[in-house]
C-alpha cells in the first residue's frame, strides 16, 4: 500500500475521519492520500501509520510519566520515544538523536506546534472539536516540507492530538457520571 501513497510536497493538508465509527484516519489534500493512521482494536493504544516513508506503530504507556514509543513494522525495534508532561507537550528523540518537539498551543484545544531541535518551525496543527468524527489541518514549513521524516512526524502529531482528546471525552464522561 506505500506505494499508492504521495510523498509530501504541499504544506496544507487536512486529517479526515472517513467514517465516525471507525478509528481510521487520512492524511490527504485535494484526492491525494499521503499517509493514514488506524486503531486496529478498539479501546487500545496502539495505532499503526503508513506513509511513502513507511510503516510504523505508536503505542502510548506510562500513567506519571507518559511516553509513546515510535517502532518502524518491518524491525520491530524502537526507532524514537516522545515523552510528556503533564499539559500535553512533548519531547521526541530518535534513536539517531534527532529532536522534535511538540508544544501545545492552549490548554483548551489540542493543536500543536513542532520545532526540531534548532528551534525551526516544522509544521502545526489545528485539530478541530466534533463530538464524534475527528479532522484537522497540517500546515507545513518550507523546513518541514524538505524534511525526510515529515510524514512520520505530522503523522505521530495527529496520534497525539487524537488521543488527548479521547483522554479528555473520558475524563469528562467519568467525571459527569460521578457528578
Amino acid at each position: 500500500m506505500t506505494g499508492d501513497l504521495g510523498s509530501i510536497d504541499v504544506p496544507s493538508l487536512r486529517w479526515e475521519q472517513p467514517k465516525w465509527t471507525q478509528r481510521m484516519h487520512r492524511l490527504v489534500s485535494g484526492e491525494t492520500v499521503y499517509a493514514t493512521l488506524e486503531w486496529p482494536q478498539a479501546f487500545r493504544s496502539t495505532g499503526l501509520s503508513i506513509s511513502r516513508e513507511g510503516r510504523y506503530s505508536f503505542k502510548r504507556g506510562g500513567f506519571l510519566h507518559p511516553f509513546i514509543t515510535v517502532r518502524r513494522q518491518e524491525f520491530e525495534m524502537e526507532h524514537a520515544k516522545m515523552t510528556m508532561d503533564w499539559k500535553g507537550n512533548g519531547e521526541l528523540v530518535f534513536t539517531n538523536a534527532q529532536r522534535f518537539t511538540f508544544t501545545r498551543v492552549a490548554m483548551s484545544r489540542f493543536d500543536y506546534e513542532v520545532t526540531d531541535h534548532r528551534g525551526a518551525h516544522m509544521f502545526s496543527l489545528n485539530k478541530k472539536m466534533a463530538a464524534f468524527k475527528h479532522s484537522g489541518e497540517v500546515h507545513i514549513s518550507p523546513a518541514g516540507l524538505s524534511h525526510r521524516d515529515i510524514a512520520l512526524l505530522v503523522t505521530l502529531g495527529w496520534y497525539l492530538a487524537v488521543m488527548v482528546t479521547e483522554d479528555a471525552a473520558a475524563a469528562s464522561g467519568a467525571a459527569a457520571a460521578g457528578g
